[in-house]
């Protein structure tokens, strides 16, 4: 993907512990294209004028819903009850042009204009704050352009936050409107009378499909303060038939763009405060690393929550170099989640395809569940072809690739050529699996304080565990972090994280330099605990070796200050850890439930857990003391995972602190 260099970082003459990218060292870049894009509602205005009626991205309606009665086990393991899953009818493919998506900005924000809820008049730090709590879609990002290019500042909320979390992204900004999804609808009719400054409410859906009593029950009380319900259609068709020449004042680089609320990882969501500058800039820095190394004949597969950093810098990169994008969902990515017509990857066939750790770790360990359960003979054959792959040279790997991984690329729809992992650190074992059976996986590293752009993988600076080159939009220091060891002095150097640039609001994570000048994540600073015996202990890199074992589905190390060892708190992989208790002959009956109280499961768990650190090369106080099996699968609708799907560890320490109590007081 890159130009070959010596070295993928540059020291700063005037202070060589500072470092930029190779790729300008001099300089810290901010425009992508000069004075032609200088806040983020410029940038589907350039596309228009650069790509024009070529196609800029894909959707696809909901032609059905189906409704399918199952028998499941019940989750207290006393016996079956019926539930019904409920399926989705796409229709295929949408295109939609660069012109037509600037002509459906300029008719959105027409039609706010003629509603009464944009005044032009007023100056832009004057305009009232608006948000988007919906699921990921074309009119997600329409709506976003939308605002940005009348300068009202947009404040973000997961999907899956709840109903607090709503509450708070809208309350703390005091949000004067909420574009939402079909499916959001019924709790913003739960949250609208609190929210008090909340006076519109703009809604997507099918008619057929909305609940009309809940509409009205919103539209009452926003009525009362002046304000009113709409359809989205309602909207744009207003622009389209009176549309509005002029849009009054413009934001200015400095002004704010988004209030992003973050996942909650360790609380209450927090608004992190983000300029249009601090955007554009991330998108120069993207555009000089990654410019020249996509074409039109890509594809992004969306899916991600464009309230999350990753999937908003993606999807502004790829519109801006005229890369394509096809918009999904989690629940439609695969055939088997649709019904009477394709999923997305096979319908769309994209090329290039986001995750975060989490994804990658369910992908893989699936994938390990079915070679156990095709037999023994597939399983040493699959096996020795991976390695072949790793080490054969081409065209032997090719062959391999061909003739045994090709019914595995097809199920993404057989293009994949590249993936992209953000949001955490990704098991370098799993990163090396997947590189091998399915598509070339490199990581990346981008809070949302730096916009998403910080640093980045590609083939020439690629190894694994590797984070990437440094974005040319920012620069990075390590300093000493002392009281864990971790110091530039050291080889190869490590400390805390600081980055500074046009992109970034703040840092905080330990990192190290590798040989080749890219960066590597050892842990977050607010993750390093101090056990017992005074040692500290990196959370995050440890979590990352034990969540490679395939037994195990989610897991979290909790390590409190009267603990010499960790512990590890599992919900498991429950096909792969029956299918390992069989082959040593361990009794497997019942479930999770069932199992977190075996002491016999347990303590094969806790065996297999430090073979995984062995084979790590985790030693001393990181090798866990005790394994505390959970009943229940974690998720954010329980509050165990961020929407992100990050740990949420205070909710998860919290709800099995007596476990933990008990674990500690056992070995003491």
């Amino acid at each position: 993907m890159f130009r070959k260099a010596k070295t993928a970082s540059i020291p700063l003459e005037s202070d060589p512990s500072i470092r930029r990218s190779y790729l300008s060292p001099n300089e810290l870049v901010t425009r992508p294209a000069g004075d032609e894009v200088t806040v983020v509602g410029d940038f589907f205005a350039y596309c228009a004028r650069k790509y024009g009626d070529q196609i800029a991205c894909y959707y696809r309606d909901i032609v059905d819903v189906v409704e399918e009665t199952k028998v499941v086990p019940k989750s207290d393991g006393t016996g079956d009850e019926k539930k019904i899953w409920k399926y989705f009818t796409l229709s295929t493919p949408i295109s939609v042009t660069y012109n037509q998506l600037n002509a459906s900005v300029a008719a959105l924000s027409s039609g706010l204009i003629n509603i009464g809820f944009t005044d032009p008049s007023t100056p832009i730090a004057s305009r009232p704050r608006v948000s988007i709590y919906a699921d990921t879609s074309l009119n997600w990002q329409l709506m976003s352009q939308t605002f940005a290019r009348l300068g009202h500042v947009l404040t973000t909320a997961y999907t899956t936050l709840g109903e607090e979390g709503l509450l708070t992204s809208l309350v703390e900004p005091e949000v004067e409107l909420c574009y939402c999804g079909e499916a959001q609808l019924e709790l913003i009719a739960k949250v609208v009378e609190r929210a008090e400054k909340l006076r519109y409410v703009v809604y997507d859906g099918d008619e057929n499909r909305l609940s009309q009593d809940t509409i009205q029950k919103i539209g009452k009380v926003l009525n009362g303060r002046g304000g009113r319900t709409l359809p989205l259609q309602e909207v744009k068709q207003s622009g389209i038939d009176s549309p509005v020449k002029d849009f009054g004042f413009k934001p200015t680089e400095n002004d704010l763009f988004c209030i992003m609320y973050t996942s909650g990882s360790t609380g209450k969501p927090k608004g992190v405060l983000l300029s249009h500058k601090n955007i554009v800039s991330s998108i120069a820095g993207a555009t000089l690393l990654w410019g020249k190394n996509f074409n039109r004949s890509d594809l992004l597969l969306a899916y991600l929550p464009l309230t999350h950093i990753l999937e908003q810098f993606l999807e502004f990169e790829f519109y801006f170099i005229g890369v394509p994008i096809a918009y999904g969902t989690v629940k439609t990515l695969l055939n088997d989640n649709v019904r009477n017509c394709d999923g997305d990857f096979v319908a769309y066939k994209p090329t290039l395809l986001p995750g975060v750790p989490a994804i990658y770790e369910m992908i893989r360990k699936g994938m390990v569940k079915k070679i156990h359960d095709a037999g023994s003979l597939v399983g040493t054959i699959f096996n020795i072809a991976v390695l072949g792959k790793q080490s054969l040279p081409w065209p032997f790997s090719s062959a391999i690739d061909k003739l045994l991984f090709a019914k595995v690329k097809a199920a993404t729809g057989g293009r994949l050529r590249l993936a992209i992992s953000g949001g955490g650190p990704l098991s370098a074992d799993t990163q090396r699996f997947l590189s091998t059976v399915l598509v070339e996986l490199i990581q990346g590293y981008g809070l949302t304080e730096t916009c998403g752009m910080a640093t980045i993988c590609g083939p020439n600076f690629s190894p694994i565990g590797s984070v990437g080159v440094i974005g040319p939009s920012c620069e990075i220091k390590l300093q000493d972090y002392p009281d864990a060891g971790y110091l530039s002095s050291n080889k190869p150097p490590q400390g805390e994280i600081l980055l500074r640039g046009p992109n970034v609001f703040q840092g905080g994570d330990i990192g190290q330099w590798n040989i080749d000048g890219t960066l590597s994540l050892v842990d977050r600073v607010k993750n390093l605990v101090k056990l017992q015996n005074g040692e500290y202990l990196a959370l995050e890199k440890v979590e990352s070796v034990y969540k490679h074992c395939n037994s195990v589905m989610m897991l979290c190390i909790v390590a409190p200050p009267n603990a010499d060892r960790p512990i590890a708190l599992v919900y498991p992989h429950e096909g792969n850890l029956r299918n390992r208790l069989k082959a040593n002959g361990i009794v497997d009956d019942g479930g999770p439930k069932q199992w977190a109280s075996n002491l016999t499961i347990v303590s094969y768990l806790i065996g297999e857990l430090r073979d995984e650190a062995k084979k790590g090369g985790l030693r001393g106080a990181e090798l866990i003391g005790d394994v505390i099996l959970t009943e229940e699968e974690w998720s954010p609708e329980n509050g165990m995972l961020t929407p992100a799907m990050k740990l949420a560890r205070n909710n998860i320490t919290k709800k099995y602190q007596s476990q933990i109590d008990n674990s500690i007081g056992k070995r003491s």
